[in-house]
């Protein structure tokens, strides 16, 4: 979903948000036409943000799924993004190749590229606005990610298992900070910081998350897995080996949240604005075993967060899960 003013509805907004109420959004208007005229496939573009699969496509699939019968979820989207919808119970996803964020995808010029035989009845949904079709209903249809056993062992080759640690998943920079008309990233000198307050001697490991390894982070504590993890493997990393994830407002962070499957973890998560992502959804996460502290910056400004509040979060987490390892290590 696209940046958003923090500010008042402006009047076009406002009349847009009547025009709804009155005649329903474009995507009911396009369901109701669907159920009249007996359409069953569903075609969508996507080249956002990769945790809005979660927070806005997935209900809307599941609006779909549960008002028409038979239906079919075709997906186009950016090869980066594949793993994420796998998670969605789409029918089909179709990479395209050399696709730059935010660039306009015209579906019908993809699918002939792609030789992908599109019916003449399908619904062709080329610019999804979950913001404004999810208006008031994001409780209604609660996003779930669905995770498969079999990925579990994506995460072997990444990281051990250290028994007896508290293994803490730190995501120290969201990637996609420059989309969005605020601050959503921790300074990198705070990270350092918080993690040399928990040290190996304290029985703790740090996995780092991310997508380039641009600063260096030195403790003999700490395994850095930015740039060498593939999406599915670095979700499997949180459920299978951290006890404790540190994150702010990213997809990675709405992932974690949204994926099913009972895994004991500890989420803290970090803010400027508590009026998006998963805060904005106001949805529980599926993984009943999930417990999250979100942390909101003085002056909805994530800057403003001390060390001393993250690390206060964390060590309240961490006696949270030291019972569940300690039993875990004396069943075996």
């Amino acid at each position: 979903m696209k940046f958003r003013s923090r500010g008042r509805l402006n009047p076009k907004r406002w009349a847009r948000a009547v025009d709804d109420r009155l005649r329903g959004t474009q995507f009911d208007r396009m369901l109701r036409r669907a159920q009249r005229e007996r359409r069953r496939d569903f075609v969508f573009a996507w080249n956002r943000g990769l945790g809005d699969i979660a927070l806005g496509l997935v209900p809307l699939f599941d609006r779909i799924r549960a008002n028409v019968n038979g239906s079919r979820i075709l997906v186009f989207t950016r090869p980066d993004l594949v793993e994420a919808f796998s998670l969605t119970g789409s029918d089909a996803i179709y990479p395209i190749d050399g696709l730059a964020r935010d660039t306009r995808i015209d579906l019908l010029a993809a699918a002939a590229r792609m030789g992908v035989a599109l019916s003449p009845e399908a619904v062709l949904i080329a610019d999804p606005d979950p913001t404004r079709w999810l208006e008031g209903r994001r409780r209604l249809h609660p996003p779930v990610l669905h995770w498969q056993s079999g990925y579990d062992a994506h995460a072997d080759a990444l990281v051990p298992k250290f028994a007896g640690e508290t293994v803490i998943g730190a995501h120290v920079h969201s990637e996609t900070a420059q989309y969005y008309g605020y601050v959503k990233d921790w300074p990198v000198q705070r990270w350092q910081s918080l993690i040399a307050r928990f040290p190996a001697s304290r029985q703790v490991r740090w996995v780092l998350f991310g997508n380039e390894p641009d600063t260096t982070f030195d403790q003999d504590n700490v395994v850095d897995l930015r740039g060498r993890t593939s999406f599915l493997a670095l979700l499997a990393v949180i459920r299978t080996r951290c006890r404790i994830l540190v994150a702010p407002d990213s997809g990675v962070l709405t992932a974690a949240y949204y994926l099913d499957g009972a895994a004991p973890l500890e989420v803290v998560s970090l803010w400027s604005d508590p009026r998006q992502g998963i805060l904005k959804q106001g949805c529980p996460s599926p993984n009943a075993r999930l417990r999250h502290t979100p942390l909101v910056g003085e002056g909805e400004d994530v800057r403003n967060l001390r060390v001393d509040d993250v690390a206060t979060a964390i060590e309240a987490a961490i006696a949270s899960a030291r019972p569940r390892l300690e039993h875990h290590a004396e069943a075996h």
